[in-house]
């Protein structure tokens, strides 16, 4: 386990340690300049709520928390010496919070004015909601799906490219959603999600054991499980600069979320369904192996390891203790 290094300065406004409404963790692995500029548009745009950042940086090579240190004095630096995952580094960030509530913001999101306040407006007006997203736009202005229910047998049926079309129609289509409007959601992805502080330290944080990936499916569904509403507020947004975080090493991020998806599946589907999911999940990686074994493709070796580690963790039961230092705060759930 590696060490950290924690800079607890003061607050503009106040110190470190005392309450505030939200406490901001902010996970960035090689990220600086869009942490920069994600810091920033909070600093700029949020000023009708008492909040705190904290910034855990994980080993990032690229100065990225004497940069913060340098730039915004006021913020909680946490800096790493290895990559231990998303899901870990939220939870360090959560250890040193004083806010009620907990906002999980990726570095690859600029913040818009009074999103945070009518967040926390919404959890301040409805006690039994526990978690509360917003609207996420693109670069471009569109608005991005950021809330999905939650993995199922019938989903992966759904989204199959295997199966003829007709065996995918017999499950059904998925009904539109209206994202510019507010609404209860199963779950809501980790780029701008905020939770209250009790309950996060109630279900004893995020799990750990996603190295990332599944870690916000897997929140929300503790969160439902003990009696609250996840809710989607369209009224704020984020600009989410998607994939800008995680555009290196595209094949161990499809493998840390296969490996992410094959936990899920254990943590959270009782048998026989378990065995189902597994069992194709397993017939997918096959197809995709025989497809890559036959290809041309630059990276084939890299992604026949990819798929072999896969097939390995859904038969054998255990991770490989792979966890590169390769994972940015970018794409997750």
């Amino acid at each position: 386990m590696g060490g950290q290094r924690i800079d607890a300065q003061c607050s503009e406004t106040r110190g470190v340690g005392d309450n505030v409404d939200l406490s901001i963790a902010v996970i960035s692995y090689n990220t600086r300049d869009l942490l920069l500029a994600c810091l920033q548009s909070v600093r700029d745009r949020t000023t009708d709520v008492d909040y705190e950042v904290i910034v855990v940086d994980n080993a990032s090579g690229d100065g990225s928390a004497d940069a913060v240190r340098a730039r915004f004095p006021h913020v909680t630096v946490i800096a790493n010496a290895e990559n231990d995952g998303f899901a870990k580094a939220c939870n360090q960030a959560a250890a040193v919070s004083s806010g009620r509530y907990l906002l999980l913001l990726n570095s690859d999101t600029v913040m818009q004015r009074h999103t945070l306040r009518t967040m926390v407006t919404s959890l301040d007006q409805h006690l039994d909601i526990g978690a509360v997203s917003c609207l996420q736009r693109d670069e471009q202005g569109r608005v991005l799906q950021s809330c999905f229910p939650f993995p199922s047998i019938r989903d992966h049926v759904r989204y199959a490219e295997a199966l003829p079309t007709v065996v995918r129609r017999l499950v059904g289509t998925m009904p539109l959603t209206d994202f510019t409007q507010s609404q209860d959601v199963e779950w809501a992805n980790g780029a701008c999600l905020m939770i209250r502080k009790a309950v996060f330290d109630r279900l004893g944080g995020l799990d750990e054991r996603f190295f990332m990936y599944f870690e916000d499916v897997d929140l929300c569904r503790r969160v439902q499980q003990l009696g609250y509403r996840i809710r989607y507020v369209a009224e704020g947004e984020v600009v989410h600069l998607l994939g800008r975080s995680s555009r290196t090493n595209r094949n161990g991020l499809n493998k840390q979320w296969e490996l992410s998806r094959i936990r899920y599946v254990e943590k959270h589907f009782a048998q026989p369904r378990r065995f189902l999911m597994k069992g194709w999940i397993a017939i997918g990686v096959m197809r995709k192996l025989m497809l890559t074994a036959c290809s041309h493709a630059s990276d084939r070796r890299q992604q026949i390891h990819t798929m072999w580690t896969t097939l390995r963790r859904v038969w054998l039961g255990h991770d490989e203790a792979d966890h590169a230092a390769m994972t940015p705060a970018g794409l997750r759930g």
